[in-house]
């Protein structure tokens, strides 16, 4: 089978076998497809589709998203995961709207001067959406591409070079999105549908009667787990304290309750840099015991607090893509009204909020957890 015949036969079956997805709507709107494909980084197509319509409720433009607060984003995003997606949305979003005219650009180059926007997102943006003839490699279109040329360890050169010499004349964007679904929908990791492809006759790895061993996959390595001590601090009023986490790095702009991380500390007593997300700068360790819970709110705040009425919370746990955290939860009602914190360590702010305000605030998905483990104790 020529490599014409393979583009025109996987066009044929795209043609009568895609999926009716809301950001395939013709004509593509250019904006419609950077959200979908930002979107669908690591999430399945039936998490995203109620996110990128109710995304599309509220910002159904650029201009609209480049005009929002951060938090608003933030919040939308809410429990879809990997929040520098969110980040990296709304600060493109301005950049276009300040320089460009509030439109995508339409070439690879320019749109990967964006931030977020790397090789694979830029090619599906011009190919999808303005017809360019560019190849985007992303998982499946690896996987389906490693089955049919029997290629085991290829390189990211190789796939590349191979996804471009494949790309027909005409429908290339098509053509993109083709491989992409095979690979999402025939082509799957585990027990592939062989028998309903429509490249079975050409595929190396079918003919040898194991695609599954195609690619090889890397050694799976062991996966580090990290313990949390997190702190409720409610006022007399019911108002809870929250920090904003910095806007770089995991969960970046989300609020959380205060909390440290639960770790022996290293021979020069500083913590191991391989987990950050809940690490304040001037960094020490905790135990999960009452008595260091006045030191953890003091260490983050700079306010002095006799945990009297300390009591455990729960336990609250949640794996993340590379690590798995457990967080030890306490919960601390105070006498009086909550004073006004004296630092921010680790933090961009510090607020005290009452029950409504932290409804509406974007929080990390255990922090959401905790929360309603504390709204079932308090309703």
């Amino acid at each position: 089978m020529s490599r014409a015949t393979l583009a025109s036969r996987l066009l044929h079956w795209f043609d009568r076998n895609k999926r009716d997805l809301p950001w395939r709507r013709e004509p593509r709107d250019p904006y419609h497809v950077w959200l979908s494909e930002v979107m669908l980084q690591q999430t399945q197509v039936t998490t995203v589709i109620p996110y990128f319509e109710r995304w599309l409720r509220r910002f159904p433009t650029l201009e609209a998203l480049a005009a929002a607060p951060l938090d608003e984003v933030l919040k939308l995003w809410e429990g879809l995961g990997y929040y520098a997606r969110a980040r990296n949305l709304h600060a493109t979003a301005q950049i276009i709207a300040r320089d460009h005219g509030g439109r995508l650009p339409e070439t690879v180059e320019a749109l990967m001067a964006l931030p977020g926007i790397g090789r694979y997102t830029a090619g599906a943006i011009a190919s999808l959406a303005f017809g360019a003839r560019v190849p985007a490699l992303d998982g499946n279109v690896r996987r389906v591409l490693s089955r049919v040329f029997g290629l085991r360890r290829p390189t990211q050169a190789e796939l590349w070079a191979l996804a471009e010499s494949l790309l027909p004349h005409r429908r290339a964007g098509a053509f993109n999105e083709a491989l992409m679904e095979l690979g999402a929908t025939v082509c799957a990791p585990r027990a592939p549908q062989c028998p309903t492809c429509p490249l079975r006759a050409m595929c190396r790895a079918y003919s040898e009667g194991n695609p599954e061993a195609y690619p090889a996959k890397p050694a799976k390595r062991a996966t580090p787990s990290y313990r949390a001590l997190t702190v409720l601090l409610v006022d007399e009023a019911g108002r809870v304290l929250l920090g904003r986490r910095p806007r770089h790095g995991l969960l970046g702009g989300l609020w959380e309750f205060l909390s440290s991380e639960l770790r022996a500390p290293t021979a020069d007593g500083q913590l191991s840099r391989a987990y950050q997300p809940i690490r304040p700068t001037a960094a020490r360790a905790f135990t999960d015991d009452a008595p260091d819970l006045a030191e953890l709110i003091f260490h983050r705040t700079g306010l002095k607090v006799t945990p009297r009425r300390a009591a455990r919370l729960g336990v609250v746990k949640h794996a993340f893509t590379h690590f798995k955290l457990t967080r030890q939860v306490w919960l601390i009602r105070l006498p009086s009204p909550g004073a006004q914190p004296r630092q921010v360590n680790g933090y961009e702010r510090l607020i005290w909020a009452a029950p409504e305000e932290v409804e509406r605030l974007a929080l990390t998905r255990s922090d959401r957890r905790i929360w309603e483990l504390y709204r079932a104790r308090s309703p």
